[in-house]
């Protein structure tokens, strides 16, 4: 049986520790942006100017966007513990603990974990990045992430999600051969919703290609 997991590892990029977005350094020594990166700069002038605009209006955007990032990551950290099971709730706040239960019942759905945290990269794309988790969603090979929001979610809000996860499967792919053709993004809310998003992969490469392709031409500009 093939070992993807030991496949990934092998080549694992760095992640470097830059100001300018998350960028990654391959065992070969070529330098790639993340996707995340990547989307970020080159999302539409309508959502760059919201996003301007909410941080000059309020006052304590630093204060709120450190707590949601501190919440998101402690909530990562319980779910890989516990597909780990490793899982100790004695380190945690409460919020994250509660985001953690409420996803629980998607959790279920988790089989034949392949890599968490997994640092990927492609050389044809000249891209990177990290997948919260590359493993059988209800008995199909998976790109899996998981977010927390203050509020539900709803589909045309998931988009970038679903370009972002759709490189990990890209990036997969071609260090395997393997193709994954589903990406789950699984949201808790602060309302104690929780939602589940599954996508096929072919439906966003297209858009995915055209939007790195747009970065790279920017810069060269």
């Amino acid at each position: 049986m093939v070992n993807f997991s030991q496949m990934l590892k092998i080549r694992e990029p760095e992640l470097l520790d830059r100001e300018d977005g998350h960028w990654y350094k391959t065992k070969f020594d070529q330098i790639y942006p993340s996707i995340s990166t990547i989307l970020s700069a080159t999302s539409s002038d309508t959502k760059q100017n919201s996003l301007k605009s909410w941080r000059e209006n309020e006052p304590a955007h630093e204060y709120i966007t450190a707590q949601a990032q501190d919440i998101g990551t402690q909530s990562h950290k319980i779910i890989e513990d516990y597909l780990s099971k490793s899982l100790s709730l004695d380190e945690f706040d409460l919020l994250p603990i509660a985001h953690f239960n409420n996803l629980k019942p998607y959790l279920e759905n988790i089989s034949n974990v392949t890599s968490i945290e997994q640092r990927m990269y492609s050389d044809k794309l000249k891209v990177a990045g990290t997948s919260d988790l590359i493993a059988e969603y209800d008995g199909e090979l998976s790109i899996i992430d998981y977010k927390t929001k203050r509020k539900p979610q709803v589909d045309e809000y998931m988009y970038e999600y679903y370009l972002q996860t759709t490189c990990y499967a890209q990036m997969f792919q071609e260090v395997t051969g393997r193709k994954i053709n589903q990406v789950v993004i699984l949201v808790s809310s602060e309302k104690n919703t929780r939602q589940e998003f599954i996508k096929t992969c072919d439906d966003y490469i297209e858009p995915l290609y055209e939007r790195i392709e747009k970065y790279y031409l920017t810069s060269l500009n």
